[in-house]
């Protein structure tokens, strides 16, 4: 799944767009014959300030980022005592109350005493202005796929809500990617007054969108993944010394401080946001040096059966089920969700992608997307109308409901590019003449090889987590 002639970050010349937004949508979007069930989207969130300060006044580095100004002003809801003459210890009723606040960051210089920054500075690893542009984008494009299908419609309404769910990663930066990819899809000229917006978060625990952490038996495994990378790549990252130790004050391996992976973070924010680097660090093969390092200490773990099961096996499974269950239900009776939306992280993605044997070995790039669709053969076209059918009442020769027995298809892209299972390659195990369109069948009997019941992940992990 690597593509010829791909940038070492491949965002596109026109800043604020998500990648490969000139492939979406394609035209047409369907295979012939197929008509599309349902939609699943994991979407890394959008361009965000480092998640810790590195490497100050290297190139153009600056100490604090000035790329947020968009997400300062705010509605909180509070609870107000009722009454002008109310007090905390009276028993009049409270009531719910907006309070309009602004957010600051408190920077801290080389004294004890913070002092407020700038109305645009960021707090470490916010989403940026950017990153609000490429979601919003990524929305908008949505749109552009689903609403002339018919998929969607073209309004945010009541009847609207059962279509659709949106659940993030509890961290803000992927919160505010969800809010802007929804505004992209309906913009607020499109969502109906005082239709709220569902969306939904887990508790940590039970967080199945990223590798779970609170797992022993992960981290242990992790651990030896990490350690694999570093005795395989401290050696090629010590070529670099004579380059890096220069700019980064020490050698940079796997396991030093700072670590490779969070230079590499660093540089990479930069570049996404035309912050010039120093050419050392800037080098195209120097960054691919790094890139393939961290790769491999966060990603070669996935080797491994029981890793893949751990970290990804309860997404894949729920993610199984749903379309299961999509499936069985042709007419929308009890599964109405059409559209599911995931705002999550390059982990997300990466997992997925490493679990079902499909990953390319490159670092997803920010506002990176991987779709999931349900297909379904659509009917045969009724043939000519007998002289009987032409007598009867049209709703007794109307065109027959889909059934779930009908052929049913699931088609990956990842950032607008198909995606080949190992799995669906035999004959038979994808529609004729799109091995990328694999057969429910065969995208099931893939996933089951790796699901997790949650039931299954607390027993393997020794309970609910640390």
């Amino acid at each position: 799944m690597s593509f010829p002639g791909q940038a070492h970050h491949p965002h596109p010349p026109l800043a604020g767009l998500p990648p490969n937004a000139h492939l979406l949508p394609a035209t047409p979007y369907l295979p012939p014959g197929l008509q599309l069930v349902q939609a699943h989207w994991y979407c890394r969130h959008g361009e965000r300030a480092p998640v810790r300060q590195r490497l100050v006044g290297v190139g153009e580095i600056p100490a604090v980022f000035s790329l947020c100004s968009v997400g300062r002003e705010f509605r909180s809801a509070v609870l107000s005592l009722s009454g002008s003459g109310a007090s905390p210890s009276s028993s009049s009723p409270h009531q719910t109350k907006a309070m309009d606040v602004r957010r600051w960051t408190e920077d801290v210089g080389d004294s004890a005493r913070g002092f407020k920054g700038g109305p645009a500075d960021c707090y470490w690893g916010e989403l940026t202005d950017l990153g609000r542009r490429s979601a919003l984008s990524l929305g908008a494009i949505l749109r552009d796929i689903y609403v002339p299908l018919g998929f969607l419609p073209a309004t945010f309404s009541a009847s609207t809500v059962d279509l659709v769910a949106f659940r993030s990663t509890n961290m803000p930066r992927t919160i505010e990617t969800l809010h802007q990819l929804v505004e992209g899809l309906w913009p607020h000229s499109t969502r109906d007054d005082g239709v709220k917006v569902d969306f939904q978060l887990r508790g940590w625990q039970d967080e199945d969108l990223i590798p779970g952490q609170s797992c022993r038996k992960l981290r242990a495994l992790d651990l030896a993944s990490i350690a694999a990378a570093a005795k395989a790549h401290n050696p090629s990252l010590a070529r670099l010394d004579p380059v890096l130790v220069p700019i980064v004050g020490g050698p940079l391996r796997i396991d030093s401080a700072p670590r490779a992976s969070g230079v590499l973070d660093t540089a990479l924010v930069c570049k996404a946001h035309d912050i010039k680097l120093p050419p050392e660090l800037g080098d195209p093969r120097t960054l691919s040096e790094l890139e393939a390092a961290v790769v491999h200490e966060w990603f070669d773990g996935y080797s491994n059966l029981e890793f893949r099961r751990l970290a990804m096996g309860r997404l894949l499974g729920s993610l199984r089920e749903t379309l299961d269950a999509k499936r069985r239900d042709p007419l929308e009776q009890h599964e109405k969700t059409r559209l599911h939306i995931y705002s999550c992280h390059d982990t997300s993605l990466a997992g997925i992608l490493n679990a079902l044997d499909a990953f390319d070995r490159r670092w997803p790039p920010f506002t990176s997307h991987i779709s999931v669709e349900l297909l379904r053969a659509s009917a045969p076209p009724p043939s000519a109308p007998s002289l009987l059918s032409r007598l009867l009442p049209s709703a007794l020769s109307s065109t027959p409901s889909p059934s779930p027995s009908a052929p049913h298809y699931v088609r990956l892209r990842y950032n607008a590019r198909p995606v080949y299972l190992p799995a669906c390659a035999p004959e038979g195990k994808h529609l004729p003449g799109a091995p990328e369109v694999c057969t429910f069948e065969a995208f099931s009997e893939a996933v089951k090889g790796v699901e997790l019941s949650q039931a299954e992940w607390r027993e393997r992990c020794g309970g609910k987590g640390e």
